[in-house]
């Protein structure tokens, strides 16, 4: 990390800015949230989820992008005021430790391990989508596994060589060009035999599981782990803050105007989600709506190895042919820069603990970035096997958010809801956002409680036909 981390605090204050241009200048994590969000979830886990399941599960994509929003403000705001890592905070909840290490902190980080097998998927698509583009020989299979081979080397150099950032920039706008190309396709199609018909929309916004309620079941869950701020990405935010040095703006919490100073940054900070939450959402939906009504209407299900291949004829039945390869190019930026930015935040989130746990010594900025390098290394090397071996990458990524949903979401949740009220009193949630986030919290139980109820009910209905 950078030395935004320093707990000194009193050099680099600075005012939050107050107009247009230099709001839109001061905000940037939640960009970064963005890049390893605007993915697998919303490119491959989404459509794909449509194709299966038609309208009836938009409710479930509108309330997983959405009702996370207070979640990421709060873990946002603490770090904000306290000037901590994710671990740092939950560190300070009192339940037993294990080498000064919170259990929570530990389970959550042991509940991401299952999640990097979506990583294993992006890598598999994103060869996949390399093979479609330029195919290395006659034979698929060698040109895909050859493909995950050349990305993972790419990616390798990239997190070792700490580049990312010259990229960002670029990437980021490719990556909002092609989301927004998407909300517009959902227009053009519009005056195609695939318009999106009222009743439709209406049908997605009946809370029913279908007829397939066992499957759908397990695809609600899996959007609920896939969308919007996820476990992880919620988990992670604090580190993109601290980076991005809203920390050190503040100053240190003893310091003349600090009370001022924080609560403006924290102002910048829900401007920062609000934007990220509106756009991910209205993406999102997008890529749900195409999906329900060019591929399911076709009876397509998107799958194996050029799955992204498949997916886009979300564009050609669009935009027409010619527009098959943008597809592509745009989606391999969207792949690749989640592929990048989430590996990133699984070596800083590994450095957090090693260092909250003793084992790496506290504040040696060097061996902490040496530390974030041999795990992205690992993370590689670990996953490049099971993506060549795959032959259905998006199973992978579905199955790895299914667990981010069931297991992950509800860990993190308490550590959240337990910090949020014992953020600092000078600048902690007012009534109304403390109404909100419990809200949003009974919002997530019962979206997976419908799920739940839905299977027993199927259960019991099928044991009393048996």
């Amino acid at each position: 990390m950078s030395d935004a981390l320093t707990k000194d605090g009193q050099d680099g204050i600075k005012a939050p800015p107050r107009n247009l241009l230099g709001i839109m200048g001061a905000i940037g994590p939640g960009i970064v949230v963005i890049g390893s969000v605007m993915g697998s979830g919303e490119l491959i886990n989404t459509p794909k989820q449509a194709a299966q399941f038609g309208f009836i599960l938009l409710w479930a994509v509108i309330a997983s992008c959405v009702i996370k929003y207070f979640l990421q403000i709060e873990i946002g705001r603490h770090a904000l005021a306290h000037n901590r890592t994710p671990l740092e905070s939950l560190n300070s909840l009192p339940f037993p430790r294990f080498r000064g290490t919170s259990w929570i902190g530990l389970l959550f980080v042991a509940t991401s391990l299952p999640t990097a097998l979506a990583f294993a998927g992006i890598l598999g698509a994103t060869a996949g989508l390399a093979h479609s583009l330029v195919p290395l020989g006659n034979d698929s299979v060698i040109s895909f596994r050859i493909w995950n081979v050349i990305l993972a080397l790419v990616v390798a150099g990239i997190l070792w060589r700490g580049v990312y950032q010259e990229m960002e920039k670029l990437i980021t706008v490719l990556v909002l060009g092609f989301s927004v190309s998407v909300v517009i396709g959902l227009f053009l199609i519009q005056g195609t035999e695939f318009a999106v018909t009222g009743s439709q929309l209406i049908s997605g916004f009946t809370f029913s599981l279908g007829d397939q309620p066992e499957l759908a079941a397990y695809a609600v869950i899996s959007l609920m782990g896939a969308l919007g701020a996820t476990a992880n990405e919620l988990f992670m935010y604090p580190y993109w803050i601290l980076e991005k040095g809203y920390t050190k703006f503040v100053g240190h919490s003893q310091s003349e105007g600090w009370v001022e100073r924080t609560r403006g940054w924290i102002r910048i900070l829900q401007i920062d989600v609000g934007v990220c939450t509106i756009l991910t959402t209205v993406v999102t939906a997008a890529y749900f709506l195409i999906g329900a009504s060019v591929l399911h209407g076709q009876g397509i299900n998107p799958e194996g190895i050029e799955v992204v291949d498949m997916l886009s004829k979300m564009f050609t039945d669009s935009y027409g042919e010619w527009s098959r390869t943008v597809f592509l190019l745009g989606s391999f930026c969207t792949l690749f820069s989640t592929m990048i930015v989430g590996i990133a935040a699984f070596g800083r989130m590994w450095g957090d603990t090693l260092m909250s746990m003793k084992l790496l010594p506290t504040g040696d900025a060097p061996k902490l970035k040496q530390c974030h390098r041999v795990v992205e290394i690992i993370y590689m090397v670990v996953l490049l096997p099971v993506a060549i071996f795959s032959t259905n990458p998006a199973e992978n990524v579905i199955w790895a958010q299914f667990f981010a949903g069931l297991v992950s979401m509800p860990v993190l949740m308490i550590g959240i809801c337990w910090l949020a009220f014992r953020t600092d009193e000078r600048v902690r949630m007012g009534k109304v956002s403390a109404v909100c986030l419990v809200t949003s919290v009974i919002a997530i139980v019962a979206c997976l409680g419908i799920v739940y109820v839905g299977k027993v009910i199927d259960y019991m209905t099928a044991s009393g036909a048996g």
